[in-house]
């Protein structure tokens, strides 16, 4: 009988066949170490070993699992097939962290056992639990595994959405970054997203940004009004001039573009020219001559 682990296995087998041996890793938010993962716990190094390390299970946040700790098998370089982008995994004694784990398959699709698990992506699937700010790690993790275990897409979604009125900074990165992605922001996200940008991390506000920007060229393909508009303009106005983020400026260039009234346009214009960047200046300069309809 096929049971689901071994169902998974072969199909993780297959897939490690598939890939070119030195095709590069990207690496994954938490969110998506979150959802590729078959099995995610929080767990303790009962040693120091490197070599198939056992650690304490101290709680299930994903998947069905039962016994009391997990063997690792650690990411083995291949020195005839190295792969520089996957940095192996570090346990050390006490240690405690949160594991995005997946059954181990050896070179030949042999299963190891089912307490035998691999890291995802090596170290980028191990996560240290800090000894500040562990409640909101957890926190996130747990929030995104409810969200995966929505059965309809609709209510992920608006799940998803949710996520950018969120206090905690994780949840709101995953939330800016797919709803981005899968283009899931609406008109009525826009107050979520004005909040944002009084955000003192950069990252966010220039999330925040890009995000409006997609909301805002829906709105006009639609034909739809935005709501709050000219806070919008206003907003993305004060951060394309005087952020002094680079990217939250790139953004807001993306934004005013979206926005690309006559107003706009001559912002893009004055940004073109005096912004301290220069890909700043460049995407400002390239924007405006498009809406215009001049050439570069």
């Amino acid at each position: 009988m096929l049971t689901a682990r071994r169902a998974l296995v072969l199909l993780l087998a297959a897939t490690t066949a598939l890939t070119p041996a030195r095709a590069e890793v990207q690496t994954l938010s938490l969110y998506q170490k979150t959802a590729r993962s078959l099995l995610v716990v929080r767990a303790r190094s009962v040693s120091d070993s490197t070599r198939r390390p056992s650690l304490q299970v101290l709680e299930v946040i994903k998947g069905s699992y039962s016994a009391p700790s997990v063997t690792i098998v650690p990411h083995f370089e291949d020195h005839t097939k190295p792969t520089p982008w996957l940095r192996r995994e570090v346990f050390r004694k006490g240690e405690e962290s949160i594991l995005f784990l997946t059954p181990y398959v050896d070179e030949f699709g042999r299963d190891a056992g089912p307490e035998a698990f691999a890291v995802l992506h090596a170290a980028d699937g191990k996560m240290e639990i800090p000894p500040e700010g562990s409640d909101a790690l957890l926190a996130a993790v747990r929030r995104f595994v409810a969200i995966l275990a929505r059965k309809d897409l609709e209510s992920q979604e608006r799940d998803l959405r949710g996520l950018l009125g969120e206090p905690n900074p994780l949840m709101i990165e995953a939330g800016l970054a797919e709803c981005t992605r899968l283009r899931l922001a609406i008109a009525e996200d826009i107050p979520a997203l004005l909040a944002l940008l009084s955000q003192r991390r950069p990252e966010l506000r220039a999330g925040a940004v890009a995000l409006m920007a997609q909301v805002i060229s829906d709105s006009r393909a639609a034909g739809r009004d935005l709501p709050d508009r000219p806070m919008v303009h206003q907003r993305i106005s004060a951060l394309a001039r005087l952020d002094g983020d680079e990217a939250v400026r790139l953004s807001s260039v993306a934004g005013l573009a979206a926005l690309g009234d006559q107003t706009a346009i001559s912002l893009l214009e004055q940004v073109g020219r005096e912004d301290p960047s220069q890909s700043v200046r460049y995407a400002a300069q390239v924007a405006a001559w498009r809406l215009r309809g001049t050439s570069p």
